[in-house]
């Protein structure tokens, strides 16, 4: 069935139906205190003028400075490290809280009889833009669940995109909506709110999925059980794990971000703060709606999340429930998700600039979704302020980053890498694991470049924009990769001939000379086929 989007607003939507469980409602998820609007934000500016104060002290004691430059580059790059460790120890926090019983706080259980949930109509909903991927669809619309309907929002632009739905649509095992809308306003968000607002009539509830991504066939049924027994539920969120690929980079990091991505997940179970991933979850509709809907942003999951906190809804995070999708295929898939999370979280914080200071969300939660989404921004002034700290210091002959504080930085940068690390060392010893850890740290350090661009666009009032991954391998030649990794070299360039002009050495360009070469190398070689891929 084709379903082209109207053109009109959304209508006023209909209340609860008659004969569903009953939901929660709520005016947030915070108990208001004496400091609970200061106490987060005070609690952060503390700790980060501590740290600062430590780094100045050693960076102080080590270079000595003698001039005005040198005192206010130092400073600035103190401040920067005491940003980045802070980021840091985040991420190493909620490491170790992964490891812990999860946090038992999620809402009072309360049982809901069978033959209702059996009742409710649940949407499968898959986001497509020329990319469709008509197996995973045909596997994962065969669900237990017996009122379940298979949906996909077409936002393709190509005439053999749209075909390639219809096409389908025609010919599947069951029944399949196609929704298409006359334009592509509002990013993925607004392809699930077109939908919501003019199709969802008799949805309970829906399961965002992505047009590369598949749920085995008891998700639906697996998901409203535990939608339904805790009542201030509004999404369950399903493990995410990625499917095996046959490029060299999907052999070397898919893991990694398998296990990152369980371990902060489990970590925020822990401490109450578990989030919507923008895909591979069911929701409840009329919590949606009681939320306005998909936040129309990039983040549309970090933002939908906060919007559902500030009404008193939580997300439960199931391991178990679990689906599959493609890793990044090559470098250029990579830089292009980091650059797009990037933008989208420098949206969302100049949308939500009193974050820190919103008495409807826990104060857990208000630090750890601004931390989440300050940290690319941290790395980008991280990078600058170095490089104007070496640049200081080279014009002087004063000794540059100390050790200590180079290592530190080091260490708490490697958090991501750890679960990963120890799961190799187990199965492949410590040299295998310790050439991943290099691998990883160098993948992580030759983005500084395509943060920092993101962040100077959405900065400098540029819209922040939603790019759909490639999906395919770039296996193109030296002169296209080249071409591609524009950012980097012109970067690298600047940094030299800026160092030469004002020190006379090349030292201090030495970060941006690495991220370039770096950059390059994974482009050539990532995308190339694996001999053992896994």
């Amino acid at each position: 069935m084709l379903i082209t989007g109207p053109d009109e607003p959304c209508p006023d939507e209909p209340g609860p139906r008659p004969g569903r469980p009953a939901r929660h409602t709520g005016s947030g998820e915070n108990v208001p205190g004496p400091l609970s609007a200061l106490g987060p934000a005070l609690a952060l500016a503390v700790t980060w003028a501590a740290l600062a104060t430590v780094a100045w002290l050693v960076l102080v004691s080590a270079t000595r400075p003698t001039s005005p430059t040198t005192w206010t580059t130092t400073t600035l790059a103190a401040v920067a490290i005491a940003a980045a460790w802070l980021v840091g120890i985040r991420a190493a926090v909620l490491l170790i809280a992964a490891v812990r019983r999860p946090h038992p706080s999620v809402g009072s259980r309360a049982k809901v009889p069978r033959p209702e949930l059996d009742d409710l109509v649940v949407a499968l909903l898959w986001t497509t833009a020329d990319d469709f991927r008509a197996d995973l669809v045909e596997r994962s619309m065969r669900q237990t669940h017996p009122r379940t309907r298979t949906v996909v929002l077409d936002d393709s632009r190509s005439a053999a995109g749209q075909a390639a739905v219809d096409a389908f649509a025609a010919t599947a095992a069951g029944p399949v909506e196609v929704v298409r809308r006359p334009d592509r306003a509002g990013f993925k968000a607004g392809n699930l709110n077109n939908y919501l607002c003019h199709h969802a009539v008799g949805v309970d509830a829906v399961v965002v999925i992505d047009a590369d991504q598949e749920i085995d066939q008891d998700f639906v049924r697996t998901a409203l059980r535990h939608l339904y027994a805790y009542p201030k539920v509004a999404a369950v969120q399903g493990a995410i794990r990625s499917r095996r690929g046959d490029t060299r980079f999907v052999r070397d990091f898919r893991g990694m971000f398998d296990a990152h991505l369980r371990a902060m997940s489990a970590g925020r179970v822990w401490w109450g703060t578990a989030t919507f991933a923008g895909r591979g979850a069911l929701l409840d509709v009329s919590a949606l709606r009681d939320a306005g809907g998909f936040p129309e942003v990039v983040a549309e999951d970090a933002a939908l999340t906060l919007e559902l906190a500030r009404r008193g809804r939580t997300v439960r995070y199931v391991p178990n429930l679990v689906s599959v999708e493609d890793a990044p295929t090559d470098y250029t898939a990579f830089t292009t998700q980091l650059g797009k999370f990037t933008e989208g979280a420098m949206q969302l914080l100049g949308r939500n600039r009193g974050l820190l200071f919103d008495t409807r969300l826990r104060p857990a939660r208000r630090l750890d979704v601004f931390l989440d989404l300050a940290s690319p921004l941290v790395g980008a002034a991280l990078t600058v302020a170095l490089f104007a700290f070496a640049l200081a210091t080279a014009v002087e002959r004063l000794p540059g980053l100390p050790v200590p504080l180079g290592a530190s930085l080091g260490l708490l940068g490697a958090v991501p890498l750890l679960p990963e690390a120890v799961r190799r060392i187990r199965r492949r010893g410590p040299l295998t694991a310790s050439l991943f850890l290099l691998r990883g740290a160098m993948l992580y350090a030759s983005v500084a470049v395509v943060a920092l661009r993101a962040v100077l666009r959405v900065g400098l009032g540029l819209r922040a924009r939603f790019v759909v991954t490639p999906k395919a391998a770039d296996r193109r030649s030296l002169r296209t990769t080249v071409g591609r990794r524009r950012p980097e070299l012109a970067a690298a360039a600047a940094a030299v001939l800026v160092a030469i002009l004002v020190s006379g050495t090349v030292a201090p360009a030495g970060v941006f000379c690495v991220v370039a070469a770096t950059a390059v190398g994974y482009s050539l070689l990532g995308g190339r086929p694996a001999r053992n891929a896994r």
